[in-house]
């Protein structure tokens, strides 16, 4: 599943560089993906959850980088005037450089009405975020992407969604603020996805399948039953009970009425 993730504004260096003679020039560079840092919380409709993702070191390959078609565009727009820039198997206008630590980009915008308003807003200091766009290997919980727990906050669970592996790199984006991280749509499909994720793991780690939980819930369903049909029984026989009772208290009035 495709999905972006915000990079703060701090970490990003999102910049206008300076030209040999001092003065700015048109060419922008940014850190769009940096390895350990945390992404906003993927579940922020959860009341009982806070997952966090961080990119691992490795995840990004120079291999994925040459083979890949990114575009640097404004807020992931497919738009043609938010195109700025791209990369397409390793070569372009676009220039995206692999490091220890992040990915970095470099870039000099056209001549065009968007990119002219970027580079206005961004050297006012009113643009500095950036994001990305990409698909990691969620179905392999062992070298693609793994869960930890890591604590708890105002009562929720904190987990930590480890990315060990992008599949598919698709852009890298100046982002105007940091909610634009992906549709609303998106961000709720990634965080059913991600909680069932989490609960599959929390299974495995407990032990029980999700044919044992089942069978459990079951068993649990039918005790509960058994209770509820026992105490239904008592409470029947409770009534007969008293009803016979009276019954026999009438017969002794009647026969003492008739005797005496």
């Amino acid at each position: 599943m495709k999905h972006t993730t915000f990079i703060p504004t701090e970490a990003c260096g999102l910049t206008v560089r300076e030209a040999e003679d001092g003065q700015l020039s048109r060419e922008i560079e940014g850190k769009p993906i940096i390895f350990g840092v945390r992404s906003v919380n993927l579940t922020p409709w959860s009341d009982s959850r806070e997952v966090y993702e961080i990119l691992e070191p490795g995840c990004i390959t120079n291999e994925l980088l040459q083979r890949s078609d990114v575009v640097l565009n404004l807020n992931h727009s497919n738009l043609v005037p938010d195109v700025l820039g791209r990369c397409r198997n390793g070569k372009g206008t676009l220039e995206l450089r692999l490091t220890d630590d992040h990915v970095g980009c470099r870039c000099e915008l056209p001549n065009t009405n968007n990119a002219n308003d970027t580079l206005e807003l961004m050297k006012r200091g009113d643009i500095t975020g950036m994001s990305f766009a990409f698909e990691d290997d969620w179905e392999d919980s062992e070298n693609g992407v793994s869960y930890e727990r890591a604590g708890e906050n105002n009562g929720k669970e904190v987990w930590l969604r480890h990315v060990k592996r992008i599949t598919g790199l698709y852009d890298v984006a100046i982002v105007t603020h940091p909610a634009y991280e992906q549709t609303e749509v998106a961000l709720r499909e990634l965080s059913v996805r991600v909680n069932a994720a989490i609960d599959e793991q929390i299974q495995r780690e407990s032990g029980s399948t999700a044919e044992e939980q089942e069978a459990e819930d079951r068993q649990q369903r039918e005790q509960q039953e058994a209770e509820d049909r026992q105490q239904r029984e008592q409470q029947e026989a409770e009534k007969r009970e008293a009803i016979r009772a009276m019954q026999r208290k009438r017969i002794e009035r009647y026969n003492q009425e008739i005797f005496h």
